[in-house]
């Protein structure tokens, strides 16, 4: 009887302990995308028809070098306009898929420029941000 009564306040301490651990792990050091940047073409002339007739957004590959536990998730955190850019035109336009996928609309009202993006990826547990990890060309 003693010996099931301190097994089971063993394992009560046990599972409580439990409670506190981080599940997981992220590791972000070497995320990049290959490659980095995207030139996107602002003059529908020059984009091929099939791209216009669908109205197919500007797709990056997705992001690689990430290792953690699934799920990962990939938020837009911030975007720098240089060259004659407008980020906050930008920031509205953009959408950040599953992988770090990021899309851009095929007819946009942001002006040309550099677009320079920060993400961040998470999981349940851990967080990083990814600063200036892919840049956005409109000509």
């Amino acid at each position: 009887m003693k010996q099931t009564i301190l097994f089971l306040f063993v394992m009560v301490l046990a599972f409580s302990a439990c409670h506190d651990v981080k599940i997981g792990y992220l590791k972000a050091d070497n995320a990049e995308y290959y490659p980095d940047s995207l030139v996107v073409e602002t003059d529908l002339s020059k984009v091929s028809q099939n791209k216009v007739d669908n109205d197919a957004p500007w797709v990056t590959n997705t992001i690689s070098g990430m290792l953690g536990t699934e799920p990962l998730s990939y938020e837009f955190v911030s975007v720098r306009a240089i060259d004659g850019g407008d980020a906050d035109i930008f920031a509205k336009e953009i959408v950040v898929r599953g992988s770090g996928r990021m899309q851009f609309p095929l007819r946009t009202e942001a002006p040309k420029g550099r677009y320079i993006v920060t993400l961040k990826v998470s999981n349940e547990d851990y967080s990083a941000i990814l600063p200036d990890v892919f840049t956005f060309i409109l000509k």
